[in-house]
């Protein structure tokens, strides 16, 4: 029955391409290239093409796996891999023989593969020949899933190169819609490499939202400003709607350069009117969030915007005052609307005040009464709360805030979609 089921679905899309990966190492080859597993899931197979690149791990980095997000829940159907060739300067060999595939839920960031602790898709029953292409279906108890794994078992002996990992499935349960894919935008100055004609072109905001989670500057997936320090440095999307916003994806840009904290403290905030009318100025716009501190080279990072903040038709990003030497970089940016206005919840600061935001004081007789008092009042975007003299007070920073200071007493409360 589920062998009958999968063939009609064999006009399925490869759900894989352009997401973010991980791996367990890459190859690296100079400053602005390495063989990381975005290779796998780019769209170039290279079975007929020895220029195209393919995900290398690094022997002595074991175990060696390879993880796609999708992003959401997906009830995985079969799977498809490309293997690639052995590389002379490696002593080992590509050792793709009895590959595992695997599903989970539990993220990659925080929890790499260990082999039987993830649920199995399938296994491959023998030996993959250099350039093989490989389809293994997941069983029909495979549960849904958001990473997939690709994993050797225990008893390897050298590295994995896959030239493309292709994943074919259907979408299971809510999903939520990246509001920024392939949505048009403009940016404070655009980056030319050496001020000339490049592979990419320019680093504009266009491929910032094409939906391709390629982390490498040079495989033309990330879009740049070409503002020094203290300069502009935004780039601002039209959403082409009017939209709230639960919470912004960003992807961080690894190769050279991308440890030079220019990430560092970025913002993210909106406006009604487009930058040709009002361009960006630092904290006179709306602010949904400003990542708290240092962005670590080519990872992905969530920040929770301001649940109190209307709807707007432009989202902004922009790099911190005075971060490193200029020249934002963004490798995507995705922006996601909250499934319900009506779910919220108080994210509490212990032993912190907010001081000069106040907009009213009130005695309660718990935080919680306070929360309802916001939503009575309307207008305010934190509290402060005093649990011993049972105080309320109601801030007002639409456009961000600065001035959180330590106080044992107090504690200090925003709220966000849930």
């Amino acid at each position: 029955m589920f062998n009958q089921w999968l063939e009609c679905h064999r006009t399925l899309s490869n759900i894989a391409l352009g997401a973010y990966t991980y791996n367990s190492s890459a190859h690296y080859i100079n400053t602005t290239l390495m063989m990381t597993s975005f290779f796998t899931v780019d769209g170039k197979h290279g079975l007929n093409d020895n220029s195209v690149m393919c995900s290398l791990t690094v022997p002595g980095f074991e175990p060696h796996w390879i993880g796609v997000d999708l992003g959401n829940l997906f009830t995985v159907f079969y799977i498809v891999i490309c293997a690639g060739s052995n590389y002379g300067f490696l002593a080992a060999r590509n050792d793709l023989d009895y590959l595992i595939v695997g599903v989970s839920n539990r993220s990659l960031d925080v929890h790499p593969p260990v082999r039987g602790t993830y649920d199995l898709c399938a296994q491959y029953p023998g030996v993959v020949a250099l350039k093989q292409v490989v389809q293994l279906n997941c069983s029909s108890t495979t549960p849904p899933a958001r990473y997939v794994i690709l994993q050797q078992p225990s008893n390897s002996t050298g590295y994995m190169s896959v030239c493309e990992f292709e994943v074919y499935g259907t979408p299971y349960g809510t999903h939520r819609e990246n509001i920024l894919y392939n949505k048009p935008g403009t940016s404070s100055s655009v980056y030319y490499e050496l001020k000339t004609a490049h592979q990419c072109g320019a680093f504009s905001a266009t491929p910032v939202v094409d939906g391709f989670h390629d982390t490498l500057f040079y495989n033309c997936h990330c879009g740049s400003t070409d503002d020094k320090s203290a300069g502009a440095n935004w780039f601002m999307f039209d959403l082409q709607g009017t939209y709230y916003v639960d919470h912004i994806i960003f992807t961080a840009r690894l190769d050279y350069y991308a440890g030079d904290h220019r990430l560092d403290n970025f913002y993210v905030g909106f406006s009604n009117q487009p930058s040709s009318v009002s361009p960006p100025i630092r904290n006179q716009y709306p602010l949904c969030g400003q990542w708290p501190g240092y962005v670590v080279p080519g990872s992905k990072v969530l920040m929770k915007c301001n649940a109190n903040l209307p709807s707007f038709t432009y989202l902004i990003a922009q790099q911190a005052l005075n971060a490193a030497d200029g020249y934002f970089t963004i490798c995507e940016l995705e922006a996601y609307a909250p499934i319900s206005r009506n779910f919220l919840v108080w994210k509490r600061k212990f032993g912190f005040y907010l001081s000069g935001y106040r907009v009213q004081t009130m005695s309660v007789r718990s935080a919680t009464e306070c929360f309802h008092q916001v939503r009575q009042v309307g207008g305010c975007d934190s509290i402060n709360f005093n649990a011993a003299t049972k105080t309320c007070e109601l801030n007002k920073h639409q456009n961000g805030y600065n001035g959180l200071v330590s106080n044992a007493s107090w504690a200090f409360y925003v709220v966000q979609y849930n």
